[in-house]
């Protein structure tokens, strides 16, 4: 029993079960992810850990419904090479000598297909070092090394080769960073950021407290400056231009992702947007990484807008009532407008002839992960206000969600081997949850299959990729929203004649394209269920009355 309700994100260890301990098996997540999850815990019960021991989400709600605060669990970590051997081996230079052959490929590829979509470096300065190993900080190599490693088969050269372990690689790279803590020059921050956006994301704390550190060292190099007048040679000025940018980007977006409040306040640097001038290299004449410096550009300016909104997602003191709504309001101006301004050839809700352009994959989910954030904080604080608002306010949430369930399953083998922000892969756990909440939260039966469905979309295909392409960014989703759906479903009554009669109702009542609906995903039995929930949940229901929150907007969110 709770002694008494703390706030929103926050929780203390006084106030957890004694079998509880939050430092190891998980992180508290914010209060938007908190609400939709408190919302499935109302209906379903808490959940048990998983045969694999891993906990499935539910398992740490610990406070009253009105202030839901909830953590989600952290797989174990890898353990790293240093805890298994006991020798002096020279991990680093085992990596570098395993890749010796392979570097300049690995270095090509890399300004290929990765440089273009996420301009960290400065390639006229870093080419020239790399074609000397020896004079390169170690800890950089090595993370250079397992960031690219990763992409691998993008080079038609690589491709004949066996890929050297890249599990191996991410530990020594770690150590490497480890051992290189006390460091705080702008060489150790390169490393970091590579590090952060490597995949598969195998790091989770790891990479809070990377981010966290980066940006500390950042202020005390002066990169929240523009450097543009100062007496410094051209290529330090665009690295640090560049760099400032790349820790703006894993700050606002890995929070946001995580849930946790960003560190880096708007007022405190004035670095400007990067320019196409910025971004040229020699390769700017060939429409795709011209097209992908844009596309990088249009990130930066998204980066802007999520900027302004998410530092009152997380604000816990009291006197924010109403700041929320005008801030949501004001973001959802911004971002029509930053849609109006693309480039012409940039079509975020187009999916099915999407141009191969590095980064615009990871570019389109970002927008929609925004869209989706500011209509769940809309409807949040339109139900603090209304007791019954229009349908339209959850009709906007359902969209959003479907979006990203489009989005997905448009995507094609190259799409899932090109480049993602890793941390953007927590976007679809969010959207298969927001799409159960719409589900239990609506009186209207169409609406409630529509929502399930896409829901059952959505994890079927990430179950797909991750089972036939090994795809890691499906892995979070499918870890923390499997097992809630089908606990779902199997409490459904099993009616294969109705199959045919729901899918010709989603048809008519989703704003989701005929190619979508006619995916062979959806077909699955048990939605052509007419009757009240309780029916299906009597132990979940038994306590409910007629005015039950599901037929009532729920209006504590």
């Amino acid at each position: 029993m709770l002694r008494s309700v703390p706030k929103v994100g926050f929780i203390h260890k006084s106030l957890l079960p004694e079998s509880s301990h939050l430092d190891d098996i998980s992180h508290v997540v914010g209060p938007v992810i908190a609400r939709d999850t408190q919302v499935l815990e109302n209906y379903l019960g808490p959940m048990v850990p998983s045969s694999g021991g891993i906990q499935t989400p539910g398992a740490g709600v610990y406070q009253a419904s009105y202030k839901p605060i909830y953590h989600i669990p952290i797989p174990p970590r890898r353990p790293s090479p240093a805890a298994q051997c006991s020798c002096s081996r020279n991990l680093p230079l085992e990596l570098i000598d395993q890749v010796d052959s392979y570097f300049e490929k690995l270095v090509g590829m890399y300004f290929e297909h990765l440089y273009p979509a996420f301009p960290a470096l400065e390639e006229q300065c870093i080419v020239t070092k790399l074609s000397d190993k020896t004079i390169m900080p170690r800890t950089f190599l090595v993370n250079f090394i397992a960031y690219v490693l990763f992409y691998w088969n993008l080079g038609p050269e690589l491709m004949l080769h066996s890929r050297p372990d890249q599990d191996f690689a991410w530990q020594v790279a770690v150590q490497a960073m480890m051992a290189d803590i006390q460091r705080g020059d702008v060489a150790a921050v390169v490393s970091t950021v590579l590090n952060v956006a490597g995949r598969p994301s195998k790091g989770f704390i790891s990479n809070m407290t990377s981010v966290s550190r980066i940006v500390a060292i950042s202020h005390s190099c002066g990169l929240n400056h523009d450097c543009r007048e100062w007496q410094i040679a051209g290529s330090e000025k665009k690295l640090r231009w560049k760099l400032w940018w790349t820790i703006l980007i894993h700050d606002r977006w890995l929070n946001f992702a995580q849930g946790t409040p960003p560190h880096i306040n708007k007022a405190h640097y004035d670095v400007p947007t990067p320019t196409i001038e910025l971004l040229a290299s020699d390769r700017m004449n060939i429409p795709k990484h011209y097209r992908a410096a844009e596309c990088y550009i249009e990130l930066c300016r998204l980066t802007e807008i999520i900027g302004d909104v998410l530092p009152l997602i997380y604000h816990v003191r009291s006197g924010n009532d109403g700041l929320a709504a005008e801030q949501t309001s004001r973001s959802e101006i911004e971002l029509n407008r930053w849609y109006q301004a693309r480039p012409k050839w940039i079509e975020y809700d187009e999916f099915s002839h999407r141009p191969m352009i590095p980064g615009l994959a990871n570019l389109q989910l970002s927008y929609l992960a925004v869209r989706m954030l500011l209509r769940r904080i809309a409807w949040h604080e339109i139900c603090q206000t209304e007791p019954d608002p229009c349908s339209s306010w959850l009709e906007g949430c359902l969209e959003a969600a479907e979006n990203i369930v489009r989005f997905v399953c448009s995507l094609k083998p190259i799409d899932l081997a090109g480049f993602f922000l890793p941390y953007n892969a927590h976007h679809f756990t969010s959207a298969v949850t927001l799409l159960l909440r719409c589900g239990l939260q609506t009186s209207d039966l169409m609406v409630r299959r529509r929502s399930m469905q896409s829901a059952r979309t959505l994890v079927d295909c990430l179950r797909r990729y991750k089972d036939e392409y090994n795809w890691d960014m499906a892995e979070t989703a499918l870890a923390q929203s499997e097992t809630v759906l089908k606990r779902i479903e199997d409490a459904l009554p099993r009616t294969p004649s109705m199959m045919h009669q729901t899918t010709q109702v989603a048809q008519q009542t989703s704003t989701i394209d005929d190619a979508f609906w006619d995916n062979p995903m959806l077909q699955f039995p048990g939605f052509g269920w007419q009757g009240q929930p309780e029916e299906l949940f009597p132990g979940v229901f038994s306590d409910l009355n007629a005015d039950s929150i599901l037929f009532e907007p729920y209006t504590q969110i």
